[in-house]
């Protein structure tokens, strides 16, 4: 079966701080897994003029950690992930 390309959705209400209205969407189902979103997978959301990008993000490893920003910074990031 193919996979919908489209789908109609609603901003929902949510209560936020002190109890001010704030939207929410709330996407979930199998076919986000069919459309390479699996569970535990980070996501980047675009904002653009009336639309939301969303696209998988590839998770920093170790060593970009390390190249990026120095030993110091890439010790903070594998004791975060209980590496040490």
């Amino acid at each position: 079966m193919a996979m919908k390309k489209f789908r109609n959705m609603k901003v929902y209400e949510q209560s936020g701080y002190h109890y001010k209205s704030t939207p929410a969407i709330m996407l979930k189902g199998q076919w986000l897994r069919e459309a390479g979103f699996d569970c535990g997978t980070s996501i980047t959301v675009t904002c653009e003029e009336g639309r939301l990008v969303i696209v998988p993000r590839e998770e920093a490893s170790y060593v970009d950690a390390f190249e990026e920003s120095g030993r110091e910074t890439a010790d903070k990031v594998a004791e975060k992930k209980g590496r040490y």
